[in-house]
């Protein structure tokens, strides 16, 4: 693409929300870093699988990915899970995303290159040159096939053609090799070949001789002096797969595979090298993504955090919103004792605390908050809320729901500064035991030191934990054949109800409504 036409493109961009197709196994692509970072325990928290699927965070993440570069999108994605527990590595990401923000001029130079290195789901950066995972090169077969067929020539020049079936049956078994070799290893080509690209676009933002930029990158410039003689040997040639010369120049000589077996090798070798530039790209692109999702936010805050070990667990945030909901209503999250929330069906419980819980990771991964204002203490979040049977592990939702309970109070025993939400507690369980269960565990949870922010329907739990909660509520307004929300948290406690209410307005029969009424009433006696 013309540099004219993708500085256009990059311009209108910016600031706008992505426009960005995904298919089937795009994420677990995205996520190769993350799954990378986690598996060798490089990072001393980050988002769980439950509390990312409970607040539909891959669907945050493609909110604010344009989808770059690989190594934006993939750092992006694990940035969004490993929120800044300490001062210097959130100011490190908020001075990047300020370097962002602040020059156009300077970002666009920056962005171009980024762009330019593109998007290649199909590169495994993570792995394929780790050393840890490579056997024996093929790099001595491939350069033995080329001499071979170098000595036949010579031999068939020599002896004025009598060496020509010598050229023949070489041309044959490299044919035969090359066959084997490409598939063993043509998807590879696309990573060697994007490592090559990253390589060469971190040259040439140490050429762009910017001064704030280059304090950011030291690292990576480092790394891209003891890559020089990667550069010097380019890429992989892929050919024209279309039978042109080009092809079987390649096919009948091995170079693609000599130069592929090369590169894997001299990489490997500089594992620590090429993830170090893969990095500090990664920070560059996310760091722009960030700037154009604020820009694309009309409004939001930048957080103020207490990072020192002993800070009051609280939060004081002033009009939060969900930033996925198109017409969202806010509401503020002033506290320093824990949450109970009640309320009606459909009144608003379930959203605030995934907009709460959203809001504390934004806040300490990408050092933005969706609100007015926002000042916390440096949280682990853990969530509780979307859990479903596991029909393959042979889990009850009760038994899912204990563990996701479990996890969040182990984590109690390692460090008390964790915010948890948590939604309709135990309720895969019997009424009495339900209320009795989870008013302990709501309990133990406040008394352990954790800000714990919990909704139920269970009015009950309010008189059981008034001591240790802060109770707050959502109501509805019955109107003309329609229930009315307004989505505003109260304090106190919820004292209407709408479930059978809902029967009535969905249509039910009344006479059907009105016996629910009666049982309801004679329970409410009984329990």
């Amino acid at each position: 693409m013309r540099t004219r036409k993708l500085k256009r493109m990059l311009r209108e961009g910016y600031g706008k929300v992505p426009d960005a197709t995904y298919f089937e196994g795009d994420m677990s692509s995205i996520r190769a870093y993350y799954d990378y970072r986690r598996d060798r325990g490089l990072d001393p928290f980050l988002i769980d699988e439950i509390t990312w699927n409970d607040l539909d965070m891959d669907r945050v993440f493609q909110r604010i990915n344009p989808r770059r570069s690989s190594s934006g999108e993939q750092y992006l994605y694990y940035m969004l899970r490993s929120p800044a527990l300490d001062e210097e590595s959130f100011q490190r990401r908020r001075a990047l995303i300020e370097y962002a923000q602040r020059d156009p001029e300077r970002r666009l130079r920056a962005e171009l290159i980024l762009a330019r290195l593109g998007c290649t789901r199909r590169a495994d950066l993570c792995r394929s040159f780790d050393p840890e995972e490579h056997g024996i090169s093929l790099l001595l077969v491939y350069l033995t096939c080329f001499l071979l067929l170098i000595a036949a020539a010579v031999w068939t020049v020599l002896s004025r053609g009598a060496g020509a079936w010598a050229v023949m049956a070489a041309i044959f078994l490299n044919c035969a090799v090359h066959e084997f070799g490409r598939r063993r290893s043509e998807r590879d080509y696309d990573t060697v070949n994007y490592v090559i690209n990253m390589i060469f676009a971190v040259r040439k933002l140490r050429r762009l001789h910017d001064g704030e930029l280059d304090a950011q990158l030291q690292e990576a410039y480092a790394s891209l002096d003891r890559l020089r003689a990667v550069i010097r040997t380019g890429g992989v040639s892929r050919g024209m797969d279309n039978g042109s010369m080009e092809d079987l120049l390649l096919t009948v000589t091995l170079l693609d595979l000599i130069t592929y077996e090369y590169l894997k090798n001299k990489l490997g070798r500089c594992h620590d090298d090429v993830f170090t530039i893969h990095e500090q790209l990664g920070r560059l692109d996310a760091a722009i993504s960030v700037a154009s999702y604020r820009a694309s936010l009309g409004q939001y805050a930048e957080p103020v955090l207490r990072f020192e070990r002993g800070s009051t667990n609280a939060i004081c945030a002033k009009a939060l919103f969900h930033p996925l909901l198109s017409d969202p209503v806010p509401n503020d999250c002033v506290t320093e004792r824990s949450i109970l929330i009640t309320g009606s069906n459909a009144s608003g419980k379930s959203t605030y605390l995934k907009t709460a819980a959203l809001s504390a990771i934004l806040a300490q991964s990408i050092c933005t908050a969706p609100a007015e204002s926002y000042e916390s203490r440096a949280f682990r979040i853990y969530s509780s809320m979307a859990l479903r049977d596991d029909l393959m592990a042979g889990e009850s939702y009760y038994i899912a729901e204990t563990k996701s309970l479990k996890r969040i109070l182990d984590a109690l025993k390692e460090d008390s500064a964790v915010l948890c939400v948590v939604d309709e507690v135990l309720r895969g369980t019997n009424t009495v035991e339900r209320i009795a269960a989870s008013s302990v565990v709501l309990q133990v949870m406040a008394e352990a030191g954790a800000l714990c922010l919990a909704a139920t329907h269970d009015i009950e739990l309010c008189d059981l934990l008034s001591d240790s909660y802060d109770l707050y509520h959502f109501e509805e307004q019955v109107g003309e054949g329609e229930m009315i929300f307004d989505y505003l948290l109260r304090e106190g406690r919820a004292t209407s109800r709408n479930a059978i209410l809902l029967l009535r307005l969905m249509g039910f029969d009344e006479e059907l409504v009105q016996r629910a009424f009666s049982r309801a009433q004679i329970l409410e006696q009984r329990l």
